[in-house]
C-alpha cells in the first residue's frame, strides 16, 4: 500500500501546464490573470517582431518584456529565457509565471520543435 500512495503523490505533483494566447502556462499561476493575460500577449508580440529569433535575440526581447512589465506594472522585474534552466527565485506575492513557447525551429539531433522556457517575476 505504501508504495501506491507514493506513486500517487509522485502523479500529483506532476507540473501542469494550460495554453493561453500561444504559450503554455505552468498552472497554477501567481499572478492575476489580467497581468498574466498581458505578460504573455507582449511576449508573443516581441517574439513575433523579432522573427522567432531566440537564439540571436534573446537578451533583446528579455530587455523589451521586462521594460515593458516595468512600465506598466511598476518595477523591478526580472525576465529569464532559454532553452533549458533551473532556478529559485524568491518573488512578491501574486507576481510570477513560467511558461513554454515552441519555436518553428527543429532541436538539433531530435524531430521535434524547439521549446523555449520564460520565468517572469518581480522582486523588491
Amino acid at each position: 500500500m505504501g508504495s501506491k500512495t507514493k506513486m500517487m503523490d509522485d502523479e500529483e505533483k506532476k507540473d501542469e501546464f494550460k495554453p493561453l494566447h500561444g504559450a503554455q502556462v505552468l498552472w497554477p499561476p501567481d499572478m492575476p490573470d489580467e497581468m498574466l493575460d498581458d505578460t504573455i500577449v507582449c511576449t508573443m508580440k516581441v517574439l513575433a517582431d523579432n522573427n522567432n529569433d531566440i537564439e540571436g535575440k534573446g537578451d533583446l526581447i528579455a530587455e523589451h518584456v521586462k521594460r515593458h512589465m516595468d512600465e506598466k506594472w511598476e518595477p523591478h522585474w526580472h525576465v529569464f529565457l532559454g532553452t533549458s534552466f533551473g532556478c529559485h527565485a524568491v518573488h512578491e506575492r501574486n507576481r510570477f509565471a513560467y511558461f513554454t513557447v515552441q519555436s518553428k525551429e527543429r532541436d538539433k539531433g531530435k524531430n521535434k520543435p524547439k521549446k523555449y522556457f520564460f520565468l517572469i517575476y518581480k522582486a523588491n
